[in-house]
């Protein structure tokens, strides 16, 4: 399946296609409400989109429903499309000598059901860094993630994934 839509491709050390050994991909929810909230999980200190990887043969709709249902409890149907995604080419990733490519695709969801601890099924990874969730305005999403910079180092790719995918969805 071959999607159009605005992408951002980090490069830094200029990897062609045949390099990479392993290629991931993965879907994010950005979830608004009718408050202008934006719903935010966090673990081990990370704030993140709800959201996570693609399971061998199902399509970004499928894993996207399956992610949010299992990180929110909330229930989202469809065949929805995503407006946006982010490209990283690394090198020695994980390990020296091995190379990763990692699709991150955003998906625009607007929905006033609010998430439900008791339906969640998290892993054991999500259960182990104290999972959360947070509905944050939008209007505050710079400042709440200027906070949590200190809470993790990652936090600061993850900061600019999130403020590079919502003003993508702004257009």
């Amino acid at each position: 399946m071959v999607l159009y839509m605005k992408t951002k491709i980090f490069n830094y050390d200029k990897l062609a296609p045949e390099e990479i050994d392993e290629h991931i991909i993965r879907v994010k929810a950005i979830m608004l409400n009718s408050k202008n909230e934006i719903l935010l999980a966090e673990a081990f200190g990370t704030i993140q989109f709800p959201g996570g990887h693609l399971k061998e043969k199902e399509t970004l709709s499928k894993a996207l429903i399956r992610e949010v249902k299992e990180e929110t409890g909330i229930k989202l149907e469809g065949d929805l499309t995503p407006f946006y995604a982010i490209k990283y080419y690394l090198k020695d990733h994980p390990v020296r000598g091995h190379n990763r490519s990692i699709d991150i695709y955003y998906f625009k969801v607007i929905t006033d059901e609010v998430f439900k601890l008791d339906k969640l099924k998290l892993d054991d990874q999500e259960r182990n860094g104290n999972f959360k969730l947070n509905y944050v305005p939008l209007k505050d999403i710079k400042k709440y993630l200027k906070q949590n910079l200190k809470n993790n180092q990652i936090n600061k790719i993850v900061n600019r994934e999130i403020l590079l995918a919502l003003k993508n969805m702004e257009g």
